[in-house]
Protein backbone atom coordinates (compact mmCIF):
# COMPACT_ATOMS: atom_id res chain seq x y z
CA UNK A 1 0.00 0.00 0.00
CA UNK A 2 1.20 3.57 -0.94
CA UNK A 3 -0.04 6.52 0.59
CA UNK A 4 1.65 9.95 1.92
CA UNK A 5 -0.24 10.00 5.23
CA UNK A 6 2.40 6.91 7.51
CA UNK A 7 -0.59 6.54 10.52
CA UNK A 8 -3.22 6.01 8.13
CA UNK A 9 -1.29 3.03 5.49
CA UNK A 10 0.21 1.50 8.85
CA UNK A 11 -3.35 0.87 10.03
CA UNK A 12 -4.62 -0.09 7.05
CA UNK A 13 -1.80 -2.43 6.29
CA UNK A 14 -2.36 -4.16 9.78
CA UNK A 15 -5.70 -4.38 9.20
CA UNK A 16 -5.03 -6.46 6.23
CA UNK A 17 -2.26 -8.47 8.01
CA UNK A 18 -4.78 -9.01 10.85
CA UNK A 19 -6.80 -11.00 8.49
CA UNK A 20 -4.13 -13.14 7.01
CA UNK A 21 -3.42 -11.15 4.09
CA UNK A 22 0.37 -10.17 2.98
CA UNK A 23 0.33 -6.79 2.98
CA UNK A 24 3.34 -3.90 3.57
CA UNK A 25 3.99 -0.12 3.37
CA UNK A 26 5.40 2.56 1.25
CA UNK A 27 5.24 6.08 2.31
CA UNK A 28 5.53 8.78 -0.43
CA UNK A 29 4.60 12.19 -1.28
CA UNK A 30 2.19 12.58 -4.20
CA UNK A 31 2.88 15.93 -5.24
CA UNK A 32 6.95 15.23 -5.41
CA UNK A 33 7.37 13.53 -8.57
CA UNK A 34 11.04 12.86 -7.84
CA UNK A 35 9.21 10.18 -4.99
CA UNK A 36 7.08 8.91 -7.31
CA UNK A 37 9.34 8.54 -10.05
CA UNK A 38 10.82 4.60 -10.49
CA UNK A 39 8.68 3.47 -7.22
CA UNK A 40 6.87 0.72 -9.13
CA UNK A 41 10.04 -0.70 -10.26
CA UNK A 42 12.11 -1.16 -6.82
CA UNK A 43 8.31 -2.54 -5.34
CA UNK A 44 8.67 -4.90 -8.16
CA UNK A 45 12.00 -5.95 -7.20
CA UNK A 46 11.72 -6.07 -3.63
CA UNK A 47 8.12 -7.59 -3.42
CA UNK A 48 6.93 -9.31 -6.65
CA UNK A 49 4.64 -8.78 -9.69
CA UNK A 50 2.20 -5.88 -9.51
CA UNK A 51 -0.87 -7.87 -10.74
CA UNK A 52 -3.29 -4.91 -9.87
CA UNK A 53 -2.66 -1.48 -9.50
CA UNK A 54 -5.37 1.02 -7.66
CA UNK A 55 -4.88 4.23 -7.96
CA UNK A 56 -7.49 6.29 -5.46
CA UNK A 57 -4.95 9.07 -4.23
CA UNK A 58 -6.58 12.87 -4.39
CA UNK A 59 -7.57 15.78 -3.30
CA UNK A 60 -10.41 17.77 -4.08
CA UNK A 61 -10.85 21.90 -4.32
CA UNK A 62 -13.75 24.25 -4.30
CA UNK A 63 -13.40 27.29 -5.64
CA UNK A 64 -15.09 29.45 -8.04
CA UNK A 65 -13.41 31.10 -11.21
CA UNK A 66 -12.40 34.17 -9.03
CA UNK A 67 -11.43 32.67 -5.58
CA UNK A 68 -8.92 30.08 -7.84
CA UNK A 69 -5.31 30.16 -7.14
CA UNK A 70 -2.38 28.93 -9.33
CA UNK A 71 -0.81 26.82 -6.03
CA UNK A 72 -4.10 25.18 -5.68
CA UNK A 73 -4.30 24.02 -9.74
CA UNK A 74 -0.62 22.99 -10.23
CA UNK A 75 -0.84 20.60 -6.52
CA UNK A 76 -4.33 19.02 -7.44
CA UNK A 77 -2.63 18.16 -10.95
CA UNK A 78 0.14 16.31 -9.50
CA UNK A 79 -1.60 14.65 -7.44
CA UNK A 80 -4.54 13.97 -9.09
CA UNK A 81 -3.52 13.48 -12.75
CA UNK A 82 0.11 12.98 -12.88
CA UNK A 83 1.04 11.14 -9.81
CA UNK A 84 -1.40 8.16 -11.33
CA UNK A 85 -0.36 8.83 -14.85
CA UNK A 86 3.82 8.20 -13.61
CA UNK A 87 2.24 4.89 -11.52
CA UNK A 88 0.07 3.47 -14.40
CA UNK A 89 2.61 3.46 -17.44
CA UNK A 90 5.42 2.48 -15.02
CA UNK A 91 2.69 -0.51 -14.08
CA UNK A 92 1.74 -0.73 -17.25
CA UNK A 93 5.28 -1.70 -19.05
CA UNK A 94 5.61 -4.26 -16.46
CA UNK A 95 2.07 -5.90 -17.22
CA UNK A 96 2.71 -5.79 -20.80
CA UNK A 97 5.98 -7.39 -20.90
CA UNK A 98 3.88 -10.46 -18.98
CA UNK A 99 0.41 -10.25 -20.17
CA UNK A 100 -1.68 -9.76 -17.72
CA UNK A 101 -2.62 -7.33 -15.17
CA UNK A 102 -5.35 -4.62 -14.29
CA UNK A 103 -4.67 -1.05 -13.60
CA UNK A 104 -8.27 0.94 -11.71
CA UNK A 105 -8.10 4.40 -11.84
CA UNK A 106 -10.69 6.08 -8.87
CA UNK A 107 -12.28 8.65 -11.08
CA UNK A 108 -15.27 10.48 -10.44
CA UNK A 109 -18.67 11.74 -12.34
CA UNK A 110 -17.20 15.07 -12.22
CA UNK A 111 -14.87 14.04 -15.06
CA UNK A 112 -17.43 13.58 -17.60
CA UNK A 113 -18.86 17.29 -16.69
CA UNK A 114 -17.41 20.41 -15.08
CA UNK A 115 -19.62 21.45 -12.26
CA UNK A 116 -19.69 25.41 -10.58
CA UNK A 117 -16.94 25.43 -8.20
CA UNK A 118 -14.81 22.40 -9.12
CA UNK A 119 -13.59 23.50 -12.50
CA UNK A 120 -9.64 22.41 -11.38
CA UNK A 121 -10.84 18.82 -9.61
CA UNK A 122 -13.19 18.61 -12.55
CA UNK A 123 -10.12 19.29 -15.10
CA UNK A 124 -8.34 17.01 -13.31
CA UNK A 125 -10.49 13.83 -13.70
CA UNK A 126 -11.00 14.56 -16.84
CA UNK A 127 -7.83 14.23 -17.81
CA UNK A 128 -7.69 10.74 -16.02
CA UNK A 129 -10.53 10.08 -17.87
CA UNK A 130 -9.37 10.44 -21.50
CA UNK A 131 -5.77 9.02 -20.40
CA UNK A 132 -7.79 5.90 -18.77
CA UNK A 133 -9.83 5.65 -22.02
CA UNK A 134 -6.53 5.54 -24.42
CA UNK A 135 -4.52 3.39 -21.94
CA UNK A 136 -7.62 0.76 -21.61
CA UNK A 137 -7.39 0.08 -25.85
CA UNK A 138 -3.36 -0.08 -25.99
CA UNK A 139 -3.67 -2.40 -23.08
CA UNK A 140 -6.29 -4.60 -25.15
CA UNK A 141 -3.87 -5.96 -27.12
CA UNK A 142 -1.21 -7.37 -24.53
CA UNK A 143 -3.51 -8.78 -21.72
CA UNK A 144 -3.35 -5.44 -19.62
CA UNK A 145 -6.95 -3.96 -18.26
CA UNK A 146 -7.75 -1.07 -17.16
CA UNK A 147 -11.23 0.53 -15.79
CA UNK A 148 -12.32 3.59 -14.16
CA UNK A 149 -14.68 3.93 -11.38
CA UNK A 150 -16.91 6.62 -11.49
CA UNK A 151 -18.88 7.74 -8.27
CA UNK A 152 -20.82 10.67 -7.59
CA UNK A 153 -19.01 10.75 -3.98
CA UNK A 154 -18.17 8.27 -1.50
CA UNK A 155 -18.59 8.90 2.35
CA UNK A 156 -15.26 9.47 2.94
CA UNK A 157 -12.69 11.91 5.03
CA UNK A 158 -12.57 13.44 1.52
CA UNK A 159 -14.16 16.47 1.55
CA UNK A 160 -13.29 17.55 5.53
CA UNK A 161 -9.64 17.15 3.78
CA UNK A 162 -10.38 19.02 0.68
CA UNK A 163 -9.27 22.96 0.31
CA UNK A 164 -12.05 24.87 0.20
CA UNK A 165 -11.62 28.64 -1.13
CA UNK A 166 -14.89 29.62 -0.99
CA UNK A 167 -17.57 30.50 2.25
CA UNK A 168 -19.65 27.61 1.46
CA UNK A 169 -19.18 24.31 3.09
CA UNK A 170 -18.02 21.86 0.68
CA UNK A 171 -19.50 18.46 1.00
CA UNK A 172 -20.71 15.47 -1.23
CA UNK A 173 -23.61 15.09 -2.86
CA UNK A 174 -26.90 13.23 -1.82
CA UNK A 175 -26.31 10.37 -4.25
CA UNK A 176 -22.93 9.30 -2.06
CA UNK A 177 -22.18 5.53 -1.39
CA UNK A 178 -20.61 4.32 1.60
CA UNK A 179 -16.81 2.90 1.34
CA UNK A 180 -17.80 -0.19 1.44
CA UNK A 181 -20.27 -0.33 -1.29
CA UNK A 182 -17.59 1.59 -3.55
CA UNK A 183 -15.13 -1.14 -2.39
CA UNK A 184 -17.33 -4.05 -3.02
CA UNK A 185 -17.85 -2.54 -6.78
CA UNK A 186 -14.36 -2.12 -7.49
CA UNK A 187 -13.71 -5.90 -6.49
CA UNK A 188 -16.14 -6.78 -8.96
CA UNK A 189 -14.78 -4.39 -11.73
CA UNK A 190 -11.41 -6.98 -10.74
CA UNK A 191 -13.34 -9.89 -11.22
CA UNK A 192 -14.87 -9.13 -14.19
CA UNK A 193 -13.06 -6.45 -15.89
CA UNK A 194 -15.49 -3.74 -17.46
CA UNK A 195 -14.47 -0.54 -18.93
CA UNK A 196 -16.33 2.08 -16.35
CA UNK A 197 -17.99 1.53 -13.03
CA UNK A 198 -20.65 4.42 -12.11
CA UNK A 199 -22.08 4.15 -8.51
CA UNK A 200 -25.22 6.70 -9.85
CA UNK A 201 -28.39 6.09 -12.31
CA UNK A 202 -28.97 9.75 -12.12
CA UNK A 203 -25.46 10.25 -13.05
CA UNK A 204 -25.69 8.35 -16.02
CA UNK A 205 -28.57 9.98 -17.11
CA UNK A 206 -27.17 13.57 -16.27
CA UNK A 207 -24.28 12.42 -18.74
CA UNK A 208 -27.02 11.45 -21.31
CA UNK A 209 -28.63 15.21 -21.10
CA UNK A 210 -25.19 16.51 -21.39
CA UNK A 211 -24.42 15.07 -24.34
CA UNK A 212 -27.67 15.79 -25.99
CA UNK A 213 -28.75 19.03 -24.84
CA UNK A 214 -25.64 20.24 -22.88
CA UNK A 215 -27.67 23.99 -22.48
CA UNK A 216 -30.54 22.45 -20.72
CA UNK A 217 -27.94 21.05 -18.17
CA UNK A 218 -26.53 24.21 -17.74
CA UNK A 219 -29.45 25.80 -16.56
CA UNK A 220 -30.29 23.12 -14.53
CA UNK A 221 -27.15 23.05 -12.74
CA UNK A 222 -27.14 27.17 -12.62
CA UNK A 223 -30.81 26.80 -11.28
CA UNK A 224 -28.93 24.53 -8.47
CA UNK A 225 -26.56 26.65 -7.48
CA UNK A 226 -28.41 30.31 -7.20
CA UNK A 227 -31.06 27.92 -4.58
CA UNK A 228 -28.23 26.57 -2.46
Amino acid sequence: MLAERPDDVRDTVQALRDTGACAFPVDADLSRPEQICGLIDRVEQEHGQIDILINSAGIGLQATALEMREDDMRLLFEINFFSMATLSLDAYRHMSRRGSGHIINISSCAARRGLPGMSTYASTKAAMHVFTQALRVEGMGCGVHVTEFLPMSVRTSFFENARNRSEDKYEGSGFSVSPEVAAERVWRAYCRPVPEVYTSRLARLGLVIDGAWPALLDRILARRRRRT
